[in-house]
């Protein structure tokens, strides 16, 4: 972590740098030249969105190469081990991915997004250099290799860790660290997807969990360059062949808003089955090498029969909105890629949850597209309209991102018809959902390290803070005058407050650092 000298009254001094605090914002001076915020911010969102979009580009062409080498690996053991090749080739790749992961960098296992959250939250947005490289190695041998996961949680991870070190390397005071977090997290999902919009809310809704204009600004810049070194290397076309999908009939809406609710609870067994399966491998003692082999190789057994939940399986997703999977396939499809994906993570392994919450939510719709089709020919579309909404209703109901959930799908098939049963289907299991799970997906992930997340994220208002301190003040100093009953404290800077700090994350800031500040939070 970068640790600023700063002291009552000074600015933040760093070889050559100096940030100072005045009423319109920080202010980056450099020797005699004075850089402004807005300034400073959107040439930083320009290089984040450079940085996001290749990093995109090129962890996509990593995943290429890896996959090469797993179908080579496979051909070899096939001659050793027959049927058995596929198992053994997923299995070695889920140990090197997840040994890589323990030893270099932990926080590079798993969705990637959770991590980018308690980074903002709770670190000032600082996130280690090292996690760029690591995360892009693990993740695209789990995925190549056939683990069934997706390719948005660790693109969002690298991205924003790319933010973060950028700002880091300017010795930025941590409210635009964490802009360009954002920026980072934004640039991955647009460039990855297509989807320079979807990275936009996603980055502000999921990530900052709110719609601040100067951030959202900013966001956008980075956004839309890295959308531009997308489309100008892997081609200006959307994710998905979507044909044409209408509403039939305005009858059909009902049938659209029960969909909603088949995948709020489709959704909420999918999470419960991921947090079970990971709860059961941190119970099992055994070297992260070979727990990443034992669970990829179940995943490889399973892909053995039903080649289609190995890695991302937009082959799959398209197959299905081509009308080419029949209802008993589909049905069998959205219950085994979930086991699958828990499988892959819970084993070590590293990669998104966004990717087969799709999958899912393609095969589920589309069954549930055959069914009311068959009953009600005259009046509902085609059953892979149902899959197209379905794929932005499994992921609002587990993720509560109901406005990413849209515009991403929306972006990713380029359909605009089917807009109003989407928003419909994606609400309905949004809200459901929360009510299910109580939390979100990625929310559930650090409440299990003890992270209190809606206190975090919604602090105490100023009138619950029972002390305050000074920006520079010690974590431990603060704890050994806090009071019981404290819930919050009013951090002050000069003679104004300049934010308010949930008392319940002093502890594991103090536990990572005995020396950290209030400013470092």
């Amino acid at each position: 972590m970068v640790r600023s000298r700063w002291r009552p009254g000074k600015p933040w001094r760093f070889d050559g740098f100096a940030f100072h605090e005045g009423s319109r914002g920080f202010e980056l001076r450099v020797g005699r030249l004075r850089i402004s915020q807005s300034t400073y911010l959107l040439a930083a969102a320009i290089l984040v969105g450079v940085g996001g979009g290749w990093g995109a580009v090129l962890f996509r062409a990593l995943i290429g190469y890896e996959t090469t080498l797993a179908g080579m690996l496979t051909a070899l053991l096939a001659h050793v081990a027959g049927p058995a090749a596929l198992a053994l080739t997923v299995g070695i790749g889920g140990a090197v991915a997840a040994w890589v992961a323990a030893r270099f960098a932990p926080e590079a296992r798993g969705h990637g997004v959770p991590e980018v959250m308690a980074a903002v939250a709770l670190r000032g947005g600082v996130m280690r250099p090292r996690t760029i490289l690591v995360k892009a190695l693990a993740s695209a041998t789990t995925i190549g290799f056939g683990g069934a996961a997706g390719r948005e949680g660790p693109i969002v991870q690298i991205g924003s860790a790319i933010g973060s070190v950028l700002g880091q390397l300017a010795h930025a005071p941590a409210p635009i660290v964490r802009t360009l977090v954002a920026c980072g997290a934004a640039a991955g999902i647009s460039a990855t997807f297509n989807a320079p919009i979807g990275g936009v809310f996603f980055a502000s809704e999921v990530i900052l969990g709110d719609f601040a204009p100067r951030a959202f600004a900013t966001v956008v810049v980075a956004s839309v360059v890295s959308a531009v070194i997308g489309r100008a290397v892997l081609g200006n076309r959307p994710s998905f062949d979507a044909s044409a999908f209408v509403l039939v009939s305005p009858r059909e809406l009902w049938l659209y808003a029960l969909l909603g609710v088949a995948c709020a609870f489709w959704a909420w067994g999918f999470v419960k089955l991921l947090y079970a399966l990971e709860d059961g491998a941190d119970r099992v003692r055994l070297p992260a090498a070979a727990k990443g082999f034992l669970g990829f190789a179940l995943v490889g057994a399973l892909g053995t029969f039903v080649p289609q939940i190995l890695g991302v399986g937009y082959a799959a997703m398209q197959h299905v909105l081509d009308g080419h999977v029949g209802l008993g396939r589909a049905v069998a499809l959205a219950a085994l890629k979930p086991v699958a994906t828990s499988l892959t993570l819970a084993a070590g392994g590293s990669g998104g949850v966004f990717a087969p919450s799709l999958f899912t939510g393609a095969m589920l719709g589309d069954a549930f597209g055959r069914v009311v089709h068959t009953a009600f020919p005259l009046w509902t579309a085609t059953p892979a309209a149902y899959g197209l909404v379905a794929m932005a209703a499994i992921f609002g109901a587990a993720a509560e991102a109901p406005i990413t959930a849209i515009v991403i799908v929306f972006e990713m098939s380029d359909d605009y018809t089917i807009i109003l049963p989407l928003m419909i289907a994606t609400v309905v299991a949004t809200v459901l959902g929360r009510r299910l799970l109580g939390s979100t997906v990625y929310e559930m992930k650090l409440e299990r390290r003890g992270i209190d997340w809606q206190r975090v994220r919604r602090p105490p208002p100023i009138a619950n803070a029972t002390v305050v301190a000074r920006t520079d003040e010690r974590v431990a100093d603060v704890l050994a005058r806090l009071p019981d009953d404290a819930r919050a404290i009013a951090v002050v800077s000069g003679d104004r407050i300049v934010r308010v700090i949930d008392a319940s994350v002093l502890p594991e800031a103090l536990a990572r650092s005995q020396t950290a500040a209030l400013r470092d939070l």
